[in-house]
């Protein structure tokens, strides 16, 4: 404290100065000192302990002035009015059609198509929670897009099960 006491009236205005006001002057200077005497041990030479504990003042307040610029008084209910340009108008209603014929796929292959095309998953990323072989999460992917296309297409012919060593049939 003895480093301290000299210096207590200066350093009241010089985090007065910095803050604007007295309030963020005290919660910064008393900072600033729990801060300093925290770590006194670090400081080589204690004629130099004026120069240190306004410098730790000086960067935290810089610090909070970093911190500030990306914090905003958030209105839930202004937000929720806010309309969004980019959206059509008939949009809600095809997300919820899309949605409700991925409630038909089975779960599998919900889970796969939901976080390959909607979440941005990686193959890889998706078989490492889903577990089995990457083959077999992009056989579910493509099961998946297959029969949703035949849901929004019902004259595309529904993809059939092709047996191992059975003839294909010939398209023409």
């Amino acid at each position: 404290m003895e480093l301290y006491t000299p210096l207590h009236a200066g350093f009241l205005k010089y985090c007065r100065g910095l803050t604007g006001n007295r309030d963020d002057a005290l919660d910064l200077a008393g900072e600033s000192i729990l801060i300093a005497f925290g770590n006194l041990e670090k400081l080589r030479n204690q004629d130099s302990f004026k120069s240190y504990l306004y410098g730790i003042a000086r960067r935290l307040r810089l610090h909070y002035y970093r911190r500030i610029r990306f914090r905003g008084v958030f209105d839930e209910h202004l937000a929720e009015m806010l309309i969004d340009q980019s959206a059509m108008p008939d949009s809600d209603y095809d997300s919820k059609v899309i949605y409700g014929l991925l409630d038909r796929l089975p779960p599998k292959q919900r889970e796969a198509f939901v976080l390959f095309e909607i979440s941005g998953f990686s193959l890889k990323e998706i078989r490492e929670l889903q577990g089995g072989t990457l083959s077999g999460v992009s056989k579910r992917l493509q099961r998946g897009r297959e029969q949703l296309r035949h849901w929004l297409e019902p004259s595309v012919e529904k993809p059939q099960a092709v047996r191992p060593g059975a003839p294909r049939k010939e398209e023409g």
